[in-house]
């Protein structure tokens, strides 16, 4: 920002300047001033081709920002649904476990049930005074 106020009080002091210095006579001459109207349409369809390409230059950036907006905005949605998927399989393993929890439940009762009807009770480990032992080689633990 400063510099461009440097350049604006720049560009102001040299037209005041220009103002104190005193004009030429002008003399009308029919080729310079064909040839001032010709340079000045060449420099006008100069300017107005260079703005042109700035414009172009400027809508291309766009297009490029806009297309790795849309590919950011793809890579996400890519990512979101690996995410759904893997809730998705992670649910259905919970689900699995849940089952195999229930079944286990099942079974466990049903062996109760079986050592109630055999009048097994908890305490039949005390009263026999035999655990079942398996030794691996390692010793006494």
């Amino acid at each position: 920002m400063n510099r461009i106020k440097r350049t604006l009080a720049a560009g102001a002091l040299a037209g005041a300047f220009a103002m104190t210095v005193p004009a030429a006579p002008v003399y009308a001459d029919g080729a310079a001033s064909t040839r001032n109207l010709i340079l000045l349409g060449a420099g006008a369809a100069y300017l107005i081709v260079q703005h042109n390409r700035k414009v172009h230059e400027h809508y291309a950036e766009d297009a490029q920002r806009q297309a790795a907006l849309e590919a950011q905005n793809d890579q996400e949605a890519a990512a979101y649904e690996h995410e759904r998927r893997a809730y998705r399989e992670e649910a259905a393993a919970n689900a699995a476990l849940e089952r195999e929890i229930a079944y286990q439940h099942t079974v466990i009762e049903q062996q109760r049930r079986q050592l109630a009807a055999l009048n097994v009770h908890g305490d039949f480990i005390a009263q026999h005074g035999e655990t079942a032992h398996v030794s691996y080689g390692w010793g006494s633990i």
